[in-house]
């Protein structure tokens, strides 16, 4: 998949999701920040709720570890945008000088644990198979710089087959799409 069919793809997935009343941007890292109550609902008031396009990437990048914090409406209305900001790391890394988070931790650790699928509970089969065309695209990511790198020093690619990251990826395509064949949608 391209980079632009993978965009298109979060971009349907993910269209007219709101955040209602989940835990937003700001107030996720209120709570990492173990703010107040007063701090939380101040922070609160700072987050957008309706469309998930319009949350500027410089705060993606200053409240990454909103990631760890979200409630199930939360993951699903930041997650897309934490999803492009990953796949257009590289060309907003020279508009703006901000580095993506990891987004890959929070969709491979421990994804059947209580607690991650209580905040992947509200997504759909297809914002589900948007996650695992996500995750494809990673791997051949990897599998690419084998390639390229075997080419380069006349090696064999085998050595992905041990890659820590080629195998936690792995692990997580099977897992979500076990999600799928296990989900009534």
């Amino acid at each position: 998949m391209t980079t632009v069919e993978l965009i298109k793809k979060v971009q349907t997935a993910f269209q007219n999701v709101k955040l209602e009343d989940g835990v937003g941007l700001w107030e996720g890292q209120g709570l990492d920040d173990y703010s107040d109550k007063k701090t939380i609902l101040e922070l609160r008031k700072k987050d957008e709720r309706n469309n998930w396009n319009d949350i500027p990437y410089k705060d993606i990048s200053f409240c990454q570890s909103s990631l760890s914090f979200f409630d199930a409406k939360g993951m699903r209305f930041c997650l897309p945008k934490f999803l492009l900001f990953d796949i257009l790391q590289e060309q907003i890394y020279q508009e703006q000088g901000i580095s993506a988070p990891d987004v890959i931790f929070t969709l491979c650790y421990n994804i059947n644990g209580e607690y991650q699928k209580s905040r992947f509970s509200l997504f759909s089969k297809q914002q589900i198979e948007c996650i695992i065309y996500f995750l494809e695209y990673k791997l051949q990511k990897i599998l690419v710089e084998y390639k390229e790198c075997s080419t380069n020093s006349d090696s064999t690619t085998d050595d992905v087959y041990s890659d820590y990251d080629y195998i936690e990826l792995n692990e997580a395509i099977y897992e979500w799409k076990q999600k799928i064949d296990s989900s009534k949608f």
